[in-house]
């Protein structure tokens, strides 16, 4: 087999290697840039729902400010968070 043979064969093997690779790496970064936008997703979820947690506990907290600890606050308070789960 001459040097010339055994050249062209390393580059063709050299370049399927290259395109597998290059596809591959392709794939890898579609499947990062879509969990990428799922976390963003989640996180603004979380974070609108910390929102509205911090709004009932200042609301709870200005009706113990103003009226004193009833029961009938408290179980306002866990009522609304329970209906805002479902």
């Amino acid at each position: 087999m001459t040097e010339f043979a055994k050249m062209d064969i390393f580059f063709f093997v050299a370049t399927i290697a290259v395109v597998i690779l290059t596809l591959l790496a392709a794939v890898l970064i579609i499947y990062i840039i879509k969990i990428s936008k799922d976390i963003k997703y989640i996180s603004r979820r979380a974070r609108s729902e910390a929102d509205l947690i911090a709004q009932d506990l200042s609301d709870l907290r200005q009706n113990v400010k103003e009226k004193g600890v009833k029961i009938k606050y408290l179980w306002s308070f866990f009522n609304n968070l329970r209906n805002k789960k479902k």
